[in-house]
Protein backbone atom coordinates (compact mmCIF):
# COMPACT_ATOMS: atom_id res chain seq x y z
CA UNK A 1 0.00 0.00 0.00
CA UNK A 2 0.99 3.28 -1.04
CA UNK A 3 1.25 6.28 1.97
CA UNK A 4 1.28 9.73 1.06
CA UNK A 5 1.68 12.87 2.77
CA UNK A 6 -1.02 15.87 1.46
CA UNK A 7 -1.37 19.68 2.33
CA UNK A 8 -4.31 20.69 1.84
CA UNK A 9 -5.76 24.85 2.29
CA UNK A 10 -7.99 25.46 5.36
CA UNK A 11 -9.66 27.99 3.20
CA UNK A 12 -10.50 25.47 -0.08
CA UNK A 13 -10.86 22.49 0.92
CA UNK A 14 -10.15 19.05 -1.49
CA UNK A 15 -11.06 15.73 -1.26
CA UNK A 16 -7.38 14.48 -0.06
CA UNK A 17 -7.59 10.87 -1.24
CA UNK A 18 -8.46 12.17 -4.82
CA UNK A 19 -5.82 14.93 -4.22
CA UNK A 20 -3.44 12.22 -3.62
CA UNK A 21 -3.86 9.92 -6.89
CA UNK A 22 -3.12 13.50 -8.87
CA UNK A 23 -0.04 14.22 -6.78
CA UNK A 24 0.97 10.49 -7.47
CA UNK A 25 -0.56 10.58 -10.91
CA UNK A 26 -2.08 7.16 -10.29
CA UNK A 27 -2.64 5.71 -14.04
CA UNK A 28 -6.70 4.58 -13.99
CA UNK A 29 -6.11 1.54 -14.14
CA UNK A 30 -3.99 1.04 -11.45
CA UNK A 31 -6.24 3.04 -8.76
CA UNK A 32 -7.72 0.28 -6.61
CA UNK A 33 -9.14 2.29 -3.18
CA UNK A 34 -7.99 4.77 -1.01
CA UNK A 35 -8.26 6.21 2.36
CA UNK A 36 -7.15 8.61 4.77
CA UNK A 37 -5.09 7.08 7.27
CA UNK A 38 -4.44 10.65 9.68
CA UNK A 39 -5.07 13.63 9.59
CA UNK A 40 -3.92 16.76 11.77
CA UNK A 41 -3.74 20.64 11.73
CA UNK A 42 -0.22 22.73 10.60
CA UNK A 43 -1.03 25.85 12.42
CA UNK A 44 2.66 26.80 12.91
CA UNK A 45 2.84 30.74 12.56
CA UNK A 46 5.66 31.02 10.10
CA UNK A 47 3.72 28.85 7.35
CA UNK A 48 -0.14 29.12 6.16
CA UNK A 49 -1.90 26.97 8.26
CA UNK A 50 -3.50 23.85 6.78
CA UNK A 51 -4.24 20.17 7.31
CA UNK A 52 -2.02 17.54 6.50
CA UNK A 53 -3.21 13.88 5.89
CA UNK A 54 -1.64 10.53 5.39
CA UNK A 55 -3.36 9.20 2.96
CA UNK A 56 -3.37 5.31 1.97
CA UNK A 57 -3.90 4.20 -2.01
CA UNK A 58 -3.64 0.64 -2.71
CA UNK A 59 -2.57 0.56 -6.24
CA UNK A 60 -1.31 -1.87 -9.06
CA UNK A 61 2.08 -1.65 -9.99
CA UNK A 62 3.48 -0.14 -6.31
CA UNK A 63 6.92 -0.30 -6.97
CA UNK A 64 6.52 1.97 -9.81
CA UNK A 65 4.84 4.99 -7.68
CA UNK A 66 7.11 4.64 -4.50
CA UNK A 67 10.13 5.08 -6.91
CA UNK A 68 8.21 7.95 -9.11
CA UNK A 69 6.84 9.86 -5.97
CA UNK A 70 8.84 11.96 -3.58
CA UNK A 71 6.54 11.71 -0.60
CA UNK A 72 5.51 8.64 -0.86
CA UNK A 73 5.92 5.24 1.08
CA UNK A 74 5.19 1.81 1.60
CA UNK A 75 2.71 0.75 4.41
CA UNK A 76 1.74 -2.75 5.66
CA UNK A 77 -2.10 -3.09 5.10
CA UNK A 78 -3.46 -3.72 8.82
CA UNK A 79 -5.37 -7.21 8.65
CA UNK A 80 -6.14 -8.71 12.71
CA UNK A 81 -7.17 -11.90 13.06
CA UNK A 82 -7.30 -13.81 16.41
CA UNK A 83 -5.35 -16.56 17.13
CA UNK A 84 -6.46 -20.43 16.97
CA UNK A 85 -7.97 -21.75 19.73
CA UNK A 86 -5.70 -23.60 22.23
CA UNK A 87 -5.50 -27.51 22.54
CA UNK A 88 -6.55 -27.46 26.59
CA UNK A 89 -10.00 -27.53 27.28
CA UNK A 90 -12.19 -25.38 29.21
CA UNK A 91 -14.25 -26.92 31.69
CA UNK A 92 -16.06 -24.03 32.66
CA UNK A 93 -16.90 -20.49 30.83
CA UNK A 94 -14.17 -18.27 31.40
CA UNK A 95 -15.01 -15.12 33.55
CA UNK A 96 -14.29 -11.56 32.84
CA UNK A 97 -14.73 -9.17 36.07
CA UNK A 98 -15.16 -5.84 34.86
CA UNK A 99 -17.41 -4.28 31.84
CA UNK A 100 -15.16 -0.86 30.91
CA UNK A 101 -13.06 -0.60 27.98
CA UNK A 102 -10.63 -3.58 29.35
CA UNK A 103 -13.38 -6.00 29.56
CA UNK A 104 -15.44 -5.35 27.06
CA UNK A 105 -12.72 -5.87 24.29
CA UNK A 106 -11.67 -9.07 26.13
CA UNK A 107 -15.21 -10.02 26.07
CA UNK A 108 -15.78 -9.65 22.95
CA UNK A 109 -12.57 -11.45 21.78
CA UNK A 110 -13.81 -14.96 23.95
CA UNK A 111 -17.11 -14.80 22.65
CA UNK A 112 -15.74 -14.14 19.18
CA UNK A 113 -13.61 -17.24 19.41
CA UNK A 114 -16.54 -19.59 21.09
CA UNK A 115 -15.49 -19.22 24.11
CA UNK A 116 -18.74 -17.94 25.96
CA UNK A 117 -17.50 -15.66 29.00
CA UNK A 118 -19.75 -14.43 31.96
CA UNK A 119 -19.05 -10.61 32.32
CA UNK A 120 -19.46 -9.35 35.79
CA UNK A 121 -19.83 -6.03 36.43
CA UNK A 122 -20.82 -4.19 39.68
CA UNK A 123 -22.09 -1.36 38.52
CA UNK A 124 -25.65 -1.16 36.33
CA UNK A 125 -26.12 -0.94 32.93
CA UNK A 126 -25.71 2.51 30.95
CA UNK A 127 -28.75 3.79 30.89
CA UNK A 128 -29.43 3.16 34.61
CA UNK A 129 -26.04 4.05 35.49
CA UNK A 130 -27.14 7.80 33.80
CA UNK A 131 -30.21 8.30 36.07
CA UNK A 132 -27.64 7.42 39.15
CA UNK A 133 -25.13 9.54 38.24
CA UNK A 134 -27.70 12.47 37.25
CA UNK A 135 -29.33 11.95 40.79
CA UNK A 136 -25.88 12.66 42.54
CA UNK A 137 -24.63 15.34 40.78
CA UNK A 138 -27.99 16.88 41.20
CA UNK A 139 -27.63 16.67 45.08
CA UNK A 140 -28.94 13.15 46.15
CA UNK A 141 -26.81 11.08 47.80
CA UNK A 142 -24.26 8.97 45.70
CA UNK A 143 -25.06 4.97 44.81
CA UNK A 144 -21.44 3.41 45.59
CA UNK A 145 -22.36 0.54 43.15
CA UNK A 146 -23.19 2.79 40.36
CA UNK A 147 -21.90 6.15 39.97
CA UNK A 148 -18.78 7.31 37.26
CA UNK A 149 -16.39 4.89 38.21
CA UNK A 150 -18.51 1.70 38.02
CA UNK A 151 -21.15 0.84 35.57
CA UNK A 152 -21.21 -0.34 31.97
CA UNK A 153 -18.57 1.63 29.98
CA UNK A 154 -15.75 2.12 33.08
CA UNK A 155 -15.26 5.42 33.94
CA UNK A 156 -14.01 6.50 30.52
CA UNK A 157 -17.90 6.29 29.93
CA UNK A 158 -18.02 9.72 31.55
CA UNK A 159 -14.96 11.77 30.64
CA UNK A 160 -15.68 12.16 26.72
CA UNK A 161 -14.72 8.97 25.38
CA UNK A 162 -11.34 10.87 24.47
CA UNK A 163 -9.00 7.89 22.08
CA UNK A 164 -5.73 9.29 21.56
CA UNK A 165 -3.15 7.31 22.87
CA UNK A 166 0.48 7.03 22.60
CA UNK A 167 0.98 3.34 23.01
CA UNK A 168 2.33 2.13 19.10
CA UNK A 169 0.22 -1.04 18.73
CA UNK A 170 -1.13 -2.32 15.47
CA UNK A 171 -4.52 -3.12 17.69
CA UNK A 172 -5.23 0.85 18.02
CA UNK A 173 -6.57 0.53 14.48
CA UNK A 174 -9.12 -2.86 15.47
CA UNK A 175 -10.08 -0.85 18.61
CA UNK A 176 -11.25 2.14 16.45
CA UNK A 177 -12.69 0.12 14.00
CA UNK A 178 -14.85 -2.10 16.65
CA UNK A 179 -16.38 1.26 18.25
CA UNK A 180 -17.43 2.14 14.17
CA UNK A 181 -18.93 -0.87 14.13
CA UNK A 182 -20.86 0.15 17.21
CA UNK A 183 -21.96 3.30 16.17
CA UNK A 184 -19.21 5.70 16.42
CA UNK A 185 -18.51 8.65 13.99
CA UNK A 186 -15.92 7.15 11.25
CA UNK A 187 -13.87 10.05 11.40
CA UNK A 188 -12.26 8.61 14.85
CA UNK A 189 -10.12 6.31 12.52
CA UNK A 190 -8.28 9.17 11.11
CA UNK A 191 -8.56 12.05 13.53
CA UNK A 192 -5.27 12.52 15.09
CA UNK A 193 -7.53 13.11 18.81
CA UNK A 194 -9.74 11.19 18.25
CA UNK A 195 -12.74 11.22 20.62
CA UNK A 196 -16.70 9.75 20.72
CA UNK A 197 -18.49 12.12 22.89
CA UNK A 198 -19.85 10.93 26.69
CA UNK A 199 -23.66 11.63 24.95
CA UNK A 200 -22.90 9.30 22.11
CA UNK A 201 -21.06 6.39 24.53
CA UNK A 202 -24.42 5.27 25.31
CA UNK A 203 -25.45 3.40 22.28
CA UNK A 204 -22.10 2.72 21.43
CA UNK A 205 -21.35 0.53 24.80
CA UNK A 206 -25.09 -1.13 24.65
CA UNK A 207 -24.06 -2.31 20.93
CA UNK A 208 -21.17 -3.95 22.10
CA UNK A 209 -23.05 -5.61 25.35
CA UNK A 210 -25.12 -6.88 22.54
CA UNK A 211 -22.77 -8.30 19.89
CA UNK A 212 -21.00 -10.07 22.78
CA UNK A 213 -24.45 -11.61 23.52
CA UNK A 214 -25.01 -12.70 19.80
CA UNK A 215 -21.65 -14.08 20.36
CA UNK A 216 -23.02 -16.25 23.13
CA UNK A 217 -21.31 -14.15 26.04
CA UNK A 218 -23.18 -13.14 28.93
CA UNK A 219 -22.82 -10.08 30.84
CA UNK A 220 -24.04 -9.95 34.03
CA UNK A 221 -25.14 -6.20 36.42
CA UNK A 222 -24.97 -5.90 39.67
CA UNK A 223 -22.58 -8.69 40.26
CA UNK A 224 -19.55 -7.38 42.67
CA UNK A 225 -16.92 -9.56 42.75
CA UNK A 226 -16.04 -9.98 46.80
CA UNK A 227 -13.70 -13.20 46.63
CA UNK A 228 -11.24 -14.60 44.34
CA UNK A 229 -11.42 -18.34 45.22
CA UNK A 230 -7.80 -20.08 44.58
CA UNK A 231 -6.47 -23.42 44.99
CA UNK A 232 -2.58 -24.21 45.29
CA UNK A 233 -1.75 -21.43 43.53
CA UNK A 234 -4.33 -21.98 40.47
CA UNK A 235 -7.50 -19.77 40.54
CA UNK A 236 -10.91 -22.24 40.71
CA UNK A 237 -13.67 -19.10 40.49
CA UNK A 238 -15.07 -16.25 41.67
CA UNK A 239 -18.10 -15.47 44.66
CA UNK A 240 -20.24 -12.72 44.12
CA UNK A 241 -21.48 -10.67 46.99
CA UNK A 242 -24.78 -12.44 47.28
CA UNK A 243 -22.64 -15.53 48.06
CA UNK A 244 -23.00 -17.36 44.82
CA UNK A 245 -19.78 -19.13 43.55
CA UNK A 246 -19.07 -19.37 39.64
CA UNK A 247 -16.06 -21.90 39.28
CA UNK A 248 -13.84 -21.05 36.22
CA UNK A 249 -10.06 -22.21 35.91
CA UNK A 250 -9.71 -19.29 33.65
CA UNK A 251 -10.52 -15.17 35.44
CA UNK A 252 -9.71 -11.73 32.93
CA UNK A 253 -9.67 -8.76 36.05
CA UNK A 254 -10.26 -5.74 34.08
CA UNK A 255 -11.55 -3.87 37.49
CA UNK A 256 -11.03 -0.16 36.73
CA UNK A 257 -8.68 1.75 38.58
CA UNK A 258 -11.20 2.76 41.32
CA UNK A 259 -12.19 -0.60 42.90
CA UNK A 260 -10.60 0.13 46.16
CA UNK A 261 -12.18 -2.76 48.32
CA UNK A 262 -11.45 -5.48 45.39
CA UNK A 263 -7.94 -4.23 45.67
CA UNK A 264 -7.80 -5.01 49.42
CA UNK A 265 -9.41 -8.46 49.39
CA UNK A 266 -6.73 -9.33 46.51
CA UNK A 267 -4.24 -8.06 48.98
CA UNK A 268 -4.91 -10.94 51.49
CA UNK A 269 -4.39 -13.72 48.81
CA UNK A 270 -1.02 -15.41 49.49
CA UNK A 271 -0.36 -16.62 46.26
CA UNK A 272 -0.79 -13.43 44.12
CA UNK A 273 1.36 -10.66 43.81
CA UNK A 274 0.87 -6.85 44.07
CA UNK A 275 3.12 -3.75 44.11
CA UNK A 276 2.73 -0.45 44.90
CA UNK A 277 3.21 2.06 41.78
CA UNK A 278 3.59 5.92 40.90
CA UNK A 279 0.43 8.14 40.00
CA UNK A 280 -0.09 11.87 39.57
CA UNK A 281 -2.71 14.24 41.62
CA UNK A 282 -3.85 17.47 41.02
CA UNK A 283 -6.72 19.83 39.90
CA UNK A 284 -8.98 20.97 37.10
CA UNK A 285 -8.94 24.26 35.54
CA UNK A 286 -11.25 25.78 33.56
CA UNK A 287 -10.62 28.36 30.97
CA UNK A 288 -13.44 30.16 28.26
CA UNK A 289 -12.79 27.78 25.06
CA UNK A 290 -12.38 31.01 22.95
CA UNK A 291 -9.10 31.91 25.11
CA UNK A 292 -8.04 27.95 24.17
CA UNK A 293 -9.17 28.87 20.60
CA UNK A 294 -7.16 32.02 20.24
CA UNK A 295 -4.34 30.72 21.39
CA UNK A 296 -4.24 27.39 19.24
CA UNK A 297 -5.14 29.15 15.97
CA UNK A 298 -3.70 32.52 16.06
CA UNK A 299 -2.86 31.39 12.46
CA UNK A 300 -5.62 30.39 10.99
CA UNK A 301 -7.81 32.41 8.46
CA UNK A 302 -10.73 34.49 9.56
CA UNK A 303 -13.97 32.55 8.48
CA UNK A 304 -12.43 29.41 8.76
CA UNK A 305 -14.82 27.11 10.96
CA UNK A 306 -12.63 24.66 13.28
CA UNK A 307 -13.42 22.22 16.21
CA UNK A 308 -12.82 23.33 19.39
CA UNK A 309 -8.90 23.51 20.44
CA UNK A 310 -6.87 21.46 22.75
CA UNK A 311 -3.89 21.88 24.74
CA UNK A 312 -1.43 19.57 25.97
CA UNK A 313 0.95 21.16 28.31
CA UNK A 314 3.93 19.70 30.29
CA UNK A 315 6.76 21.15 32.72
CA UNK A 316 9.37 19.45 34.86
CA UNK A 317 9.89 21.62 38.15
CA UNK A 318 12.64 22.70 40.09
CA UNK A 319 12.77 19.49 42.23
CA UNK A 320 12.03 17.31 39.37
CA UNK A 321 8.34 16.57 39.00
CA UNK A 322 6.52 15.63 36.36
CA UNK A 323 3.47 18.66 35.96
CA UNK A 324 1.24 18.10 32.70
CA UNK A 325 -2.36 18.54 31.83
CA UNK A 326 -4.34 15.54 31.44
CA UNK A 327 -7.72 14.21 29.86
CA UNK A 328 -8.35 18.04 28.31
CA UNK A 329 -12.11 18.58 27.55
CA UNK A 330 -12.85 20.73 25.16
CA UNK A 331 -15.93 22.51 25.27
CA UNK A 332 -16.46 20.49 28.33
CA UNK A 333 -17.20 20.32 31.86
CA UNK A 334 -16.07 19.26 35.06
CA UNK A 335 -17.25 16.67 36.65
CA UNK A 336 -17.77 14.62 40.33
CA UNK A 337 -16.31 10.71 39.55
CA UNK A 338 -17.10 9.82 43.69
CA UNK A 339 -16.97 6.44 44.44
CA UNK A 340 -17.73 6.80 48.23
CA UNK A 341 -19.79 9.05 50.33
CA UNK A 342 -18.45 12.20 51.63
CA UNK A 343 -15.35 13.21 49.11
CA UNK A 344 -14.85 14.81 46.24
CA UNK A 345 -13.36 13.57 42.94
CA UNK A 346 -12.61 15.94 39.89
CA UNK A 347 -13.12 14.50 36.10
CA UNK A 348 -13.62 16.40 33.10
CA UNK A 349 -16.26 15.53 30.28
CA UNK A 350 -17.23 16.77 26.83
CA UNK A 351 -20.25 15.98 24.33
CA UNK A 352 -19.71 14.70 21.24
CA UNK A 353 -20.05 18.59 19.85
CA UNK A 354 -17.46 19.72 22.42
CA UNK A 355 -19.84 23.19 22.30
CA UNK A 356 -19.64 24.34 25.85
CA UNK A 357 -18.46 28.02 26.45
CA UNK A 358 -15.17 26.39 28.97
CA UNK A 359 -12.51 24.27 28.54
CA UNK A 360 -11.44 22.02 30.89
CA UNK A 361 -8.13 20.15 31.71
CA UNK A 362 -6.36 18.20 34.50
CA UNK A 363 -3.13 19.68 35.78
CA UNK A 364 -1.39 17.07 38.14
CA UNK A 365 1.74 16.38 39.72
CA UNK A 366 3.66 12.83 39.96
CA UNK A 367 3.76 11.65 43.33
CA UNK A 368 5.93 8.85 45.09
CA UNK A 369 6.50 7.27 48.02
CA UNK A 370 8.26 10.25 48.94
CA UNK A 371 4.67 11.83 49.05
CA UNK A 372 2.54 9.43 50.02
CA UNK A 373 5.03 6.89 52.05
CA UNK A 374 5.86 3.41 52.25
CA UNK A 375 2.88 0.09 52.18
CA UNK A 376 0.82 -1.09 49.37
CA UNK A 377 -1.81 0.74 50.58
CA UNK A 378 0.05 4.22 50.93
CA UNK A 379 -1.09 5.73 47.65
CA UNK A 380 -4.54 4.84 47.81
CA UNK A 381 -5.08 5.91 51.49
CA UNK A 382 -3.47 9.46 50.15
CA UNK A 383 -5.79 9.42 46.96
CA UNK A 384 -8.69 8.64 49.78
CA UNK A 385 -7.62 11.42 52.02
CA UNK A 386 -7.33 13.74 49.54
CA UNK A 387 -10.53 13.38 48.63
CA UNK A 388 -12.17 13.94 51.67
CA UNK A 389 -10.24 16.52 52.78
CA UNK A 390 -11.51 18.56 49.56
CA UNK A 391 -14.97 17.68 50.39
CA UNK A 392 -14.33 19.21 54.08
CA UNK A 393 -12.63 21.87 52.45
CA UNK A 394 -15.57 22.97 50.18
CA UNK A 395 -17.93 22.34 52.83
CA UNK A 396 -19.87 19.32 51.22
CA UNK A 397 -19.01 21.21 47.67
CA UNK A 398 -15.72 20.94 45.89
CA UNK A 399 -13.10 23.62 46.95
CA UNK A 400 -12.62 26.03 43.85
CA UNK A 401 -9.70 29.01 43.64
CA UNK A 402 -8.71 31.47 40.66
CA UNK A 403 -5.31 30.57 39.42
CA UNK A 404 -4.23 34.11 40.29
CA UNK A 405 -5.32 33.78 43.48
CA UNK A 406 -3.59 30.56 44.04
CA UNK A 407 -0.57 32.23 42.79
CA UNK A 408 -0.86 34.91 45.57
CA UNK A 409 -1.84 32.70 48.17
CA UNK A 410 -5.10 34.93 48.60
CA UNK A 411 -8.93 33.41 48.88
CA UNK A 412 -10.51 35.71 46.61
CA UNK A 413 -14.10 35.65 44.93
CA UNK A 414 -14.96 33.51 41.67
CA UNK A 415 -15.39 35.81 39.18
CA UNK A 416 -16.11 35.75 35.19
CA UNK A 417 -15.53 31.86 34.64
CA UNK A 418 -17.93 30.11 37.17
CA UNK A 419 -16.96 26.23 37.83
CA UNK A 420 -18.96 24.47 35.88
CA UNK A 421 -18.62 21.34 39.10
CA UNK A 422 -22.16 19.69 38.90
CA UNK A 423 -22.58 19.29 42.76
CA UNK A 424 -21.64 23.32 43.21
CA UNK A 425 -18.12 25.09 44.44
CA UNK A 426 -16.83 26.94 47.63
CA UNK A 427 -13.96 29.52 47.04
CA UNK A 428 -10.99 28.15 49.24
CA UNK A 429 -7.29 28.12 49.26
CA UNK A 430 -6.22 25.12 47.42
CA UNK A 431 -2.60 25.05 49.07
CA UNK A 432 -4.38 22.99 51.95
CA UNK A 433 -4.66 20.11 50.12
CA UNK A 434 -1.18 19.69 49.15
CA UNK A 435 2.37 19.29 50.73
CA UNK A 436 4.67 21.80 50.06
CA UNK A 437 6.44 19.79 47.14
CA UNK A 438 3.16 19.76 45.25
CA UNK A 439 2.39 22.84 45.76
CA UNK A 440 5.61 24.13 44.35
CA UNK A 441 5.40 22.27 40.98
CA UNK A 442 1.95 23.35 40.62
CA UNK A 443 3.21 27.16 40.96
CA UNK A 444 5.79 26.65 38.84
CA UNK A 445 3.81 25.58 36.57
CA UNK A 446 1.56 27.71 35.89
CA UNK A 447 4.48 31.02 36.10
CA UNK A 448 5.94 28.32 33.44
CA UNK A 449 2.79 28.35 31.74
CA UNK A 450 1.86 32.20 31.89
CA UNK A 451 5.36 33.11 30.15
CA UNK A 452 4.51 31.10 27.10
CA UNK A 453 1.20 31.74 27.10
CA UNK A 454 0.19 34.81 28.21
CA UNK A 455 -3.52 34.68 29.74
CA UNK A 456 -3.67 30.92 31.32
CA UNK A 457 -3.58 32.46 34.87
CA UNK A 458 -5.97 35.18 34.29
CA UNK A 459 -8.35 36.46 33.57
CA UNK A 460 -10.80 34.48 35.81
CA UNK A 461 -9.37 31.04 35.43
CA UNK A 462 -9.98 28.76 37.80
CA UNK A 463 -9.20 25.43 39.55
CA UNK A 464 -11.39 22.90 41.63
CA UNK A 465 -10.13 20.27 43.58
CA UNK A 466 -9.18 17.46 43.71
CA UNK A 467 -7.50 15.29 40.57
CA UNK A 468 -6.68 11.82 42.10
CA UNK A 469 -7.86 9.31 39.55
CA UNK A 470 -5.29 9.39 37.56
CA UNK A 471 -4.25 6.19 37.58
CA UNK A 472 -4.03 2.96 39.70
CA UNK A 473 -2.24 3.04 42.86
CA UNK A 474 -1.58 -0.59 43.02
CA UNK A 475 0.15 -2.93 39.96
CA UNK A 476 -1.23 -6.90 40.07
CA UNK A 477 2.32 -8.55 38.93
CA UNK A 478 2.32 -9.98 35.88
CA UNK A 479 4.78 -12.24 33.72
CA UNK A 480 5.86 -10.20 31.12
CA UNK A 481 5.55 -12.79 28.40
CA UNK A 482 2.36 -14.73 29.13
CA UNK A 483 0.91 -11.57 31.07
CA UNK A 484 -0.52 -14.16 33.26
CA UNK A 485 -1.19 -13.07 37.11
CA UNK A 486 1.32 -14.85 39.80
CA UNK A 487 -2.02 -16.84 40.18
CA UNK A 488 -2.13 -19.92 37.78
CA UNK A 489 -5.31 -19.20 35.26
CA UNK A 490 -6.10 -15.23 36.43
CA UNK A 491 -5.01 -12.29 34.19
CA UNK A 492 -4.97 -8.96 35.13
CA UNK A 493 -5.89 -6.19 32.85
CA UNK A 494 -6.21 -2.64 32.21
CA UNK A 495 -6.09 0.19 33.99
CA UNK A 496 -7.14 -1.18 37.73
CA UNK A 497 -4.13 -3.90 37.13
CA UNK A 498 -1.84 -1.08 36.44
CA UNK A 499 -1.10 -1.70 32.61
CA UNK A 500 -3.04 0.89 30.65
CA UNK A 501 -3.95 4.88 30.89
CA UNK A 502 -7.03 5.37 28.86
CA UNK A 503 -10.17 3.88 27.02
CA UNK A 504 -7.45 2.71 23.67
CA UNK A 505 -4.95 1.38 25.60
CA UNK A 506 -7.40 -0.21 28.38
CA UNK A 507 -8.90 -1.93 25.16
CA UNK A 508 -5.87 -3.19 23.95
CA UNK A 509 -4.47 -4.30 27.14
CA UNK A 510 -7.77 -6.79 27.15
CA UNK A 511 -7.31 -7.88 24.12
CA UNK A 512 -4.00 -8.83 24.75
CA UNK A 513 -4.44 -11.07 27.71
CA UNK A 514 -7.96 -12.28 25.97
CA UNK A 515 -5.41 -14.05 23.51
CA UNK A 516 -3.31 -15.53 25.55
CA UNK A 517 -6.55 -17.21 26.74
CA UNK A 518 -7.52 -17.75 23.34
CA UNK A 519 -3.46 -19.32 22.37
CA UNK A 520 -4.14 -21.87 25.42
CA UNK A 521 -8.02 -22.87 25.83
CA UNK A 522 -11.41 -24.14 23.38
CA UNK A 523 -14.41 -24.76 24.75
CA UNK A 524 -16.94 -27.54 24.74
CA UNK A 525 -20.34 -27.86 26.10
CA UNK A 526 -19.60 -31.82 26.71
CA UNK A 527 -17.51 -31.49 29.39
Amino acid sequence: MLRIEVHTSLTSPKDPVAHAVRMARIKPGDYISGSIYRRSLDARPDRAACWVDLVDLKVNNEEHYLHKVKNARHADEFHYTLPDNGDAPLKQRPIVVGFGPAGMAAGLALAAKGLRPIILERGRQIKERQKDVSTYWHGGNINTESNVQYGEGGAGAFSDGKLTTRVKDPRVHLILDELVKAGADPSIVWTNHPHVGTDALVMIDENIRHHIEELGGEVRFDARMDDLLIDHGKVTGIRLQTGEEIPSSVVILALGHSARDTMRMLATKKDLALEAKNFAVGVRVEHLQSFIDHQQYRNIPAGVKMPAAEYHLSHTSSIGKGVYSFCMCPGGFVVDGASMADSVVTNGMSYAARDGQLANSAIVVQVDSSDFGDGLFAGMEFQENLETMAWKLGGGKAPAQKIESYLKHDVEPLSSISPTFPRGVEKADLHALFNDRINQSLEEFFHYTEGIWPGFTTGGATMTGVETRTSSPIRIVRNFTTLESTVEGMWPAGEGAGFAGGIVSSAIDGLKCAEEVIRRYHYSEEL
